[in-house]
């Protein structure tokens, strides 16, 4: 573990950058936004000039963009990412996304497990049965997965399996079934992309001269596969996980709204259509966050795999 601490506190410091980037980026979009987020904050009644003023004052939008970005940055940096004005007037923002995070964490780490465990399933089947029927039909089958957006998905998966079916509930968080047709809309795309890479890159792997020399020395396919060639041929996969979470981070936004699911990407949208501030620049900060932790985590795996990406 020693050898890994200046990757790590490389991976930690170019994160910490990102973390910072991410607050100004969102920061600076949030007040180029047109309105004010306080005006409406009594809904259809409009609030007299004088109180107004105070909840500006409140909030500190009544100061210097500059400083107003400073006050923003130490209340992050001190953990305090303030109270919702829009979703949940007066609620803390820790609050809300305390429940939220665990719900996409699980959603998230779900489609990811599912996603490789059949993805280099599916790789390794087509590769090791190169142009078959079976290679043409899984290749087939990952170019349809990656092709369909999750909105189209979604639906789909909701009126076979819950209308039709009835074998699944068709939102919502009650149960650890409610979940699985979320991780499948969110999972197949991640699926595909990770069963093509798979293929590809244990074809290469196979070509070389060292197959060729345990071949001749009598090593039958399935040792040759899983003892020498899968290991560096999911370098490339581990490689991709970083984007592949970034992907379903972001997928998960749609499929949070499509399946009333409370997660972060739900309060994201819902605190952008309705201008809450603050709960959108902490939900954006968060997911940064996670980005961060599985982007380290897949560039450690990928360390110790393969030891000359150190």
């Amino acid at each position: 573990m020693p050898h890994m601490l200046p990757l790590i506190l490389r991976r930690l410091g170019e994160g910490l950058l990102v973390l910072v980037l991410v607050h100004a980026a969102t920061f600076a979009a949030l007040r180029l936004m047109p309105g004010d987020p306080l005006a409406d904050a009594a809904g259809d009644r409009a609030l007299p000039t004088a109180t107004l003023e105070r909840l500006r004052h409140l909030y500190g939008h009544d100061q210097p963009v500059l400083t107003q970005y400073v006050s923003d940055l130490r209340a992050k940096l001190s953990g305090d990412l303030g109270t919702s004005i829009k979703i949940a007037r007066g609620v803390s923002v820790a609050q809300l996304l305390g429940a939220a995070i665990p719900v996409s964490f699980a959603l998230g780490c779900g489609a990811l497990a599912f996603g490789l465990g059949l993805g280099i399933w599916a790789g390794v089947t087509a590769a090791r049965r190169a142009r078959s029927r079976i290679d043409h039909g899984l290749r087939a089958l990952a170019t349809l997965g990656i092709s369909l957006p999750d909105f189209v998905v979604a639906p789909f998966l909701l009126l076979v399996f819950s209308l039709w079916l009835g074998w699944l509930p068709a939102g919502g968080t009650g149960s650890l079934t409610a979940l699985a047709l979320p991780v499948l809309v969110l999972g197949i795309p991640l699926a595909a992309s990770i069963a093509r890479l798979t293929r590809t890159s244990l074809l290469e792997e196979l070509r070389l001269d060292f197959v060729r020399t345990a071949r001749a020395k009598g090593a039958d396919d399935g040792r040759i596969v899983f003892d020498h060639a899968l290991r560096p041929a999911l370098g490339p996969v581990l490689a991709y996980i970083g984007q592949a979470a970034a992907a379903v981070l972001t997928g998960a936004m749609v499929v949070e709204q499509l399946f009333a699911i409370p997660g972060l990407g739900y309060y994201f949208v819902a605190g952008a259509v309705s201008q809450d501030w603050p709960l959108v620049s902490a939900a954006a900060l968060v997911y940064a966050v996670m980005l961060v932790l599985f982007n380290l985590a897949a560039d450690l795996a990928l360390a110790r795999l393969d030891p000359r990406t150190r």
